[in-house]
């Protein structure tokens, strides 16, 4: 299976500029600011909405007709307005929209994936030339994944976590990180490379406020991370410091299966970042203190209603990035946080 993507959307809270300002994140700009007139002078630079050049069709469903097309691109319109109305002040910044129908679908037939992206450009002040210029790159995005989700879920293993000699691909859920109008707000860690003070966050919006994983509980965790073990011990020299460590290894897991209620057995494992997920020793993580769940991906012909046209959503991620450093990118930041209409977004799920 395909590792699910999911919708993301990055959103901004609005304040004034002179909120923006007193940001302490922002000062260490204020010199290079300087020589072009200061901040006043980079926000007084308004931008308007393009397009980023064609549409994306790169690799579509191929058993998507291309004559229903413009039915996915009505519903990503639809949003686009969403986004536009939430980030009317343009101070600073640039911002570029691409409509996408892109990838086959999860189930044979189903809902077929399409998605809005959104950069935001932001001005800047040249210190060699001393002048304001237009960025040509940027951290601050909005996306709007349908019927997919995307850099939500890490791949961890494939591991046989049943007794039905079946092996299942096992996931990485993001840690949550609180909630935003009502819903849980994820904060993926998977960008190898990306500058700390970047920030990406993500939710999901799925059918019937249902979304399309389920946690492994601690006896299938355990399981599955025994049966990985015993693999390993028998591909490995007898006596050596890989047998005694993954021995080791064992014994917490052993214990713990057989010291431990089954109703406990089946409660959610929550992984315990201290420990990791390759590392147990006899405890589980509490969410609060950043413990992170394992998941199975549940987007199959159960989770999606194949009655409905296949360009309706049926599942929808947001995920938005912004730099945390940067005046402009906090002003996109909030406003777009404040101002987004989730609920117009939600009730676009079929």
């Amino acid at each position: 299976m395909k590792q699910p993507i999911f919708l993301i959307i990055f959103f901004f809270s609005t304040a004034c500029l002179s909120q923006v300002k007193k940001n302490d994140a922002t000062s260490f700009y204020e010199k290079d600011m300087a020589v072009c007139g200061g901040q006043d002078s980079i926000f007084a630079r308004k931008g308007k909405w393009k397009k980023a050049g064609a549409d994306n069709l790169v690799f579509p469903d191929k058993t998507f007709p291309k004559n229903q097309y413009k039915f996915s691109f009505a519903r990503l319109d639809s949003i686009l307005a969403m986004v536009k109305a939430s980030i009317s002040d343009l101070s600073g910044m640039e911002p570029r929209w691409q409509r996408n129908i892109r990838e086959d679908s999860y189930i044979p037939g189903g809902p077929v994936p399409y998605h809005l992206s959104n950069l935001f450009y932001g001005y800047y002040c040249n210190t060699n030339l001393n002048k304001i210029l237009l960025s040509n790159e940027t951290s601050n995005w909005i996306y709007i994944f349908v019927n997919k989700m995307s850099w939500f879920f890490q791949d961890i293993a494939k591991w046989y976590i049943n007794d039905d000699g079946k092996q299942r691909t096992i996931y990485q859920l993001p840690v949550k990180t609180g909630t935003w109008k009502g819903m849980t707000v994820y904060e993926p860690d998977y960008f190898n490379g990306t500058p700390a003070k970047v920030t990406y966050r993500t939710l999901v919006i799925g059918r019937n406020g249902k979304i399309p994983w389920r946690s492994l509980t601690q006896r299938e965790y355990l399981t599955g991370l025994r049966n990985d073990y015993e693999s390993k011990l028998n591909k490995i020299k007898t006596g050596s410091g890989f047998e005694k460590d993954y021995l080791n290894k064992l014994n917490y897991i052993n214990d713990y299966l057989s010291n431990t209620e089954e109703e406990t057995l089946k409660k959610s494992a929550v992984i315990d970042p201290k420990s990791g997920i390759w590392g147990f020793k006899g405890k589980f993580g509490d969410e609060e203190a950043g413990g992170y769940r394992l998941v199975l991906f549940a987007g199959n012909k159960k989770y999606f209603d194949a009655s409905v046209p296949r360009y309706v959503p049926q599942l929808i991620q947001l995920m938005w990035t912004y730099n945390t450093n940067e005046p402009v990118a906090l002003h996109f930041k909030e406003q777009f946080e404040e101002n987004f209409p989730l609920e117009k977004l939600k009730a676009m799920i079929r």
